[in-house]
């Protein structure tokens, strides 16, 4: 079928640009099929990016009302983390121990201010007899535990320091070894400076010796020839 014998066809004139898109458009025109205008196109394509735009200001509104979440159940966090560590202080329990304690030096002290005159008696009073002995024992008694407590608080002491310092002490394992890395070196100047006191001291006794022997021996025929002149007869 030529296109020259179609009624249809007859008056066009040919595209300019054939081939492509352009001409497959030009052809769909011609079989009745309606083609969107430039105008169209133009208003599909702002409100398909009016819409767009609508969604991606949703998404935005949605993730700041995350964030805002996000960032309250934080503060949460941290507050309930806080009240987790002062638990211990402020707890109900505690607040009773701390109450009871306070009451008890409170009555302590009620009971010495009521008391101070005869305490002030009893104290100018002078010893009698019969607690001279009990006063004495308990005196020797006080100061032997007194002793035997402060040994034991510094050796308590000491541990509890060594026990901070090793609590402290967060060095790599590297770090551990270049400090314990001159001990041995340490120990062997050690035993080289032990070994060479020990010589010198060898030294000196043998120059004592050595100075000491020559005069005994030149005393000794001296002795031996006035024993022996006893024996002499003129």
């Amino acid at each position: 079928m030529s296109i020259t014998g179609d009624p249809v066809w007859a008056g066009k004139k040919p595209s300019k640009r054939l081939g492509g898109m352009a001409e497959a458009l030009s052809i769909a025109s011609d079989l009745g099929f309606s083609i969107p205008s430039v105008e169209e196109e133009l208003k599909s394509s702002s409100s398909s990016s009016g819409d767009k735009s609508d969604e991606l200001i949703r998404v935005l509104r949605e993730l700041t009302v995350v964030q805002r979440s996000i960032a309250n159940l934080q503060v949460e966090l941290q507050g309930r983390k806080d009240d987790k560590n002062v638990a211990h202080l402020t707890h109900v329990s505690e607040m009773e121990k701390k109450c009871e304690s306070l009451a008890r030096i409170t009555a302590i002290l009620k009971g010495v201010i009521q008391n101070k005159d005869r305490i002030i008696a009893r104290l100018q009073q002078p010893y009698s007899l019969d607690c001279i002995p009990v006063e004495a024992e308990y005196q020797k008694q006080f100061s032997e535990l007194l002793l035997k407590a402060a040994s034991d608080y510094g050796a308590l002491t000491a541990s509890v320091a060594d026990f901070q310092w090793s609590q402290n002490f967060r060095e790599a394992p590297s770090v551990w070894g270049e400090m314990l890395r001159p001990i041995p070196v340490a120990l062997a100047s050690c035993t080289r400076f032990f070994e060479a006191m020990s010589a010198m001291r060898e030294s000196f006794v043998t120059l004592q010796n050595h100075r000491v022997g020559p005069s005994s021996r030149s005393m000794t025929p001296s002795n031996s020839s006035t024993d022996d002149s006893k024996y002499y007869t003129p």
